[in-house]
């Protein structure tokens, strides 16, 4: 009897810790001077590609440079808002 509770339990367990595949989200930003781009990110959930596309969207955007406060803060606009 405890053996098949424990089991039971177990497999209970490793049920919910099975993590699904990651899944293709697709993100499109239109900056105001310049082309809109679409970016694809693998992840396990939307908010997760959401947050690794924001960074990557910013990136391109600066070329890893600092804008200066008031492009940067309309980078972070444009990147936190994605066309959907």
């Amino acid at each position: 009897m405890k053996t098949s509770i424990l089991s039971f339990a177990l497999v209970s367990i490793l049920g919910t810790t099975v993590m699904a595949a990651p899944k293709a989200y697709t993100f499109t930003y239109k900056p105001k001077a310049k082309d809109s781009f679409t970016l694809t990110m693998q992840a396990d959930s939307r908010q997760e590609a959401f947050k690794v596309a924001s960074k990557a969207c910013f990136q391109k955007l600066t070329n890893g440079e600092y804008p200066g406060e008031e492009k940067g803060l309309d980078y972070i606009d444009v990147c936190a808002n994605p066309k959907m």
